[in-house]
Formats: structure tokens, C-alpha cells, sequence
């Protein structure tokens, strides 16, 4: 997602015209969960996808359409059984795209957008679906809101508005889930799309070797940022690594002083023997990782744990460590270890965690 966002700055800093296409609500099976999004460029080019098919056909043309006529609209897809055959679903299913025009005074907001996905932080990115549901447009259509009440840009009737949408960031963040909210304004009921971001989650490689070569592009390919961090420039180097979005060389022992580890933060422990597995583990349980895995046997890894009690780390941290790690699928060569640690990343990922 964070490759959107930048794709839409880069556009907007061109002066191009765009329109973004969100998957606001389903029903049923659909190819895509909400919140999935599909841009499109004025030369015709796109990015991301909606589920592929007739249905991002349909939205291409509509798309085109609503950045001549610079107004935002709702498409309603009834899906049928050939559309969704097309999708390799066979149960019927609802879906609503979210259409609206990107322009240049949105730029700042989007700006704002990308610095939380790549520096972290959080935010609700809320933009106005429909005021009694005619067509709007101006000023006053999409504000990007921080729990502390900073904000770029602003929403039509901003102040009862935007107290709304902080009163649901709490669960938003819970579900990281997008939600379209309907509120009663007195005269007028609106439709608000309430987005959270956050920055992308990140996983920290500890380890340049034969493993964490295959780790590196499977994870980046499953919109993970990837850090790979190793002691030896030799390994840890653009060569070995080209699609990493930073490669780290340090000492293992002072690594984390330069890391910033938090709740969307993965860490994968492969390094190149037990030693440097128990300098980074020992930091790894101290941080609010939202998952730890380290590589090994069953008796290295009682062995790492002995050791680190012995020193004062509770066992109770230990317990949150996923060792061995990966899914269990009988892998073995570098390549089927890097499918059961990514694997085991996506499922953790999938499971809702506050972020407080």
C-alpha cells in the first residue's frame, strides 16, 4: 500500500489528473477485502487492483469519467456468477467502489499519508462520500487527522465531523480495518470513509545468509518492508539484497539502537549461529514487536532460553518467541524455510492487535 500512496504524491506532484477507486463495502465473496484500491491516471495507466475482471474494467471507464467531470461517485456491482468465476469464487456477493478525483490541493494530505507509512505514527484519513447523498465538490472533502487532534486539510461542518471520527479512531486502529461512517448532522446525513494509517509493517531481518535471501523478496512481494541487518558488509550489501528497503551494517550486540521497533514491527532472527542469535533475541524480547521468530533447533533454542533466564529475562517474554520458527510444512532448503517464515508473517498479521 505504501507504493500507492507514493504512486498518487508522485502524480499529484506532476499535476496529473487521478482518480482512486476504494472498495468500500461487501457483501457475500468478492476477489478483494475493503479498503482495496485501484488508481488511475490520466494517460490510462493504473495501480494496485480491486480484484481484476470485468468489475476493474467497468471502474477503469468510470474512472475516466469522473476525472472529466472532477466529481467524486459510488459504482454498485451486483457480482454474478461468471464475474466471480473469474475471481475463483463461486458464491454470489455485493460490492460497492468508491470513486474520487485526486487533485493538487490534496497533495499535502497524501504527503502526510506517506510519511506515517514509511516513519510511522497513525492517523484516520476521513474523506466525505456524499452529503444526502448528492455529488460534492471543493473544498472541505477530506481531512487527515492524528489522535492528537493535528490535522491537514478539513471536512464539511469540520468540528462535529472530525469529534466523530476521533471518538472511532480507537477501534479503527483495533480492527485496521477501513468503515464507512453515516452521521446525522441535524438536516443533513453524511457519508464518511474513515481509513486508519499506519505505517507499513516492517520486517527486521537479522541475518544476511542463505535464508534470509529468500526471506527478503518473499516478504517485500507480500508488501512487507524488509530491513536486513548483518555485522558483515560482504552479506549485507545491494547485490545480495536489491529489493530490501534499507540493508543495516552493525554489530549485533548495538543493532538495536538504530532500529525503531514497534507494535507493526516482525523480527526474524536467522543469523549465523547461536551466539548472535542470543545478542538479538535478548533485545528482541525487550521491544513491543508485534511477532519474534528465531531459527534452530529444539535444543538451541532451550538452551538460548536457559541461558537468558539465567541473566533475568522473565520466561514470560521467552513465551511470546515463535521458535523454531515458521509454519510447520516440513521445509528444508532455504527456499521452503523463507515460504513457512513469510507464511507464519501473514498469518500474524492477519490477527487484530491493539495499538495503544
Amino acid at each position: 500500500m505504501e507504493n500507492l500512496y507514493l504512486e498518487i504524491v508522485q502524480a499529484l506532484e506532476r499535476k496529473e489528473r487521478v482518480v482512486l477507486a476504494t472498495l468500500i463495502h461487501r457483501i457475500g465473496s468478492a476477489p478483494r477485502a475493503v479498503g482495496a484500491k485501484y488508481l488511475v491516471k490520466e494517460d490510462g495507466t493504473s495501480f494496485g487492483t480491486i480484484g481484476g475482471g470485468r468489475v476493474e474494467a467497468e471502474v477503469w471507464q468510470e474512472a475516466k469519467q469522473v476525472m472529466e467531470r472532477g466529481e467524486g461517485s459510488v459504482l454498485h456491482f451486483q457480482l454474478t456468477a461468471e464475474q466471480l468465476a473469474e475471481g475463483g469464487l463461486i458464491c454470489g456477493g455485493n460490492i460497492d467502489i468508491f470513486l474520487e478525483p485526486l487533485d493538487q490541493e490534496l497533495l499535502d494530505i497524501y504527503r502526510g499519508v506517506l510519511k506515517i507509512k514509511q516513519n510511522g505514527g497513525s492517523a484516520i484519513l476521513a474523506t466525505l462520500i456524499s452529503l444526502d447523498h448528492p455529488s460534492v465538490k471543493g473544498q472541505g472533502l477530506k481531512v487527515l487527522l492524528k489522535p492528537s487532534g493535528q490535522k491537514v486539510g478539513a471536512l464539511i461542518h469540520s468540528e462535529p465531523l472530525e469529534r466523530r471520527v476521533l471518538l472511532e479512531g480507537e477501534c479503527l486502529f483495533e480492527e485496521k480495518k477501513p468503515k464507512v461512517l453515516v452521521v446525522d448532522l441535524g438536516n443533513q446525513k453524511a457519508e464518511i470513509l474513515l481509513e486508519p494509517i499506519i505505517s507499513e509493517p516492517t520486517v527486521y531481518v537479522f541475518g544476511a545468509g542463505h535464508v534470509s535471501q529468500q526471506v527478503s523478496p518473499l516478504a517485500k512481494r507480500v508488501q512487507f518492508r524488509v530491513v536486513v541487518i548483518d555485522d558483515r558488509a560482504m552479506f549485507a550489501n545491494r547485490e545480495r539484497f536489491p529489493e530490501a528497503d534499507e540493508i543495516i551494517v552493525s554489530e549485533f550486540e548495538k543493532c538495536f539502537d538504530r532500529l525503531s521497533i514497534d507494535e507493526s514491527s516482525y523480527i526474524v532472527i536467522v543469523t549465523r549461529g547461536h551466539l548472535y542469535d542470543r545478542y538479538v533475541l535478548e533485545q528482541a524480547v525487550q521491544t513491543r514487536a508485534r511477532y519474534i521468530g528465531m531459527i534452530g533447533s529444539k535444543r538451541k533454542i532451550q538452551m538460548l532460553y536457559q541461558h537468558l533466564m539465567e541473566k533475568g529475562i522473565p520466561k514470560e517474554s521467552l513465551d511470546r518467541v515463535c521458535a523454531p520458527i515458521g509454519l510447520a510444512i516440513n521445509s528444508e532448503t532455504p527456499e521452503e524455510i523463507a515460504v513457512s517464515i513469510v507464511a507464519e508473517l501473514i498469518k500474524v498479521r492477519g490477527q487484530s492487535v491493539s495499538l495503544n
